[in-house]
């Protein structure tokens, strides 16, 4: 490897050792809507986690071993973890080897890894799997497909013996579960609660309408209201 840098997340905005706010995207790994929550003027700015080499599919638990030492060498402080479905279950793991920099985590459009149903997907053909995660029309179309279908199918089997190992780490910090209403993996508020077991803190569960990608839709505002909440 002749001393090539390990696959590691890259976060947007760079960390500068202030208070910090990090976005985890999901399956896909698409960020950039977080632009619209970072409007001129609007604080603190929401960084972007996105991992350094996208074919390269580590565990779940390695990525966020690997996002918390980046976050712990940077010196950043009051930090707020906020994670999209898979990589809310990112955030758990990372936020279980943070200490006092951790302020809280958001998880959205998914139930805590105990109520997660190990999934089917990655059986699916190629073209039913890009479907089924709403893929936008130039992958559906490209001669690529069989690689992100190879890829997806990757993170998929991983996200599988995550959920096979019942980890259940333990936060010192405030969780805010978020759940939508027309999503498989989020619609139910009794699986959402079953985060209270994953925080010596208190939990709050948010109910909104959409499907499992309203992440994307998102306002400003609501996002700016939960990172302030679990501030105190």
């Amino acid at each position: 490897m002749g001393g090539q840098e390990p696959a590691s997340y890259i976060v947007s905005p760079a960390l500068d050792g202030g208070q910090a706010v990090i976005f985890v995207p999901g399956l896909g790994g698409r960020t950039k809507f977080v632009e619209r929550w970072n409007e001129p003027g609007r604080e603190p700015v929401v960084r972007r986690a996105t991992w350094s080499e996208p074919m390269n599919v580590p565990s779940v638990d390695e990525r966020g071993a690997a996002l918390a030492a980046l976050i712990a060498d940077s010196g950043a402080t009051d930090v707020v973890l906020v994670g999209h479905s898979m990589g809310a279950l990112v955030c758990l793991e990372a936020a279980k080897h943070l200490e006092r920099q951790l302020r809280g985590i958001v998880v959205m459009c998914q139930y805590p890894p105990h109520r997660t149903p190990v999934s089917p997907l990655a059986e699916l053909p190629d073209r039913a799997l890009a479907e089924e995660l709403e893929a936008p029309s130039h992958i559906m179309e490209t001669a690529a497909l069989p690689e992100y279908a190879r890829l997806w199918r990757s993170e998929y089997q991983l996200l599988n013996r995550y959920l096979e190992t019942d980890s259940r780490p333990m936060l010192n910090a405030p969780i805010i579960a978020v759940g939508a209403k027309d999503d498989a993996s989020s619609w139910n508020t009794e699986c959402l609660n079953d985060w209270s077991q994953y925080t010596t803190e208190w939990l709050s569960v948010h109910m909104i309408d959409g499907g499992h990608q309203i992440v994307e839709q998102l306002p400003p505002e609501t996002l700016h209201e939960w990172v302030r909440k679990v501030r105190g």
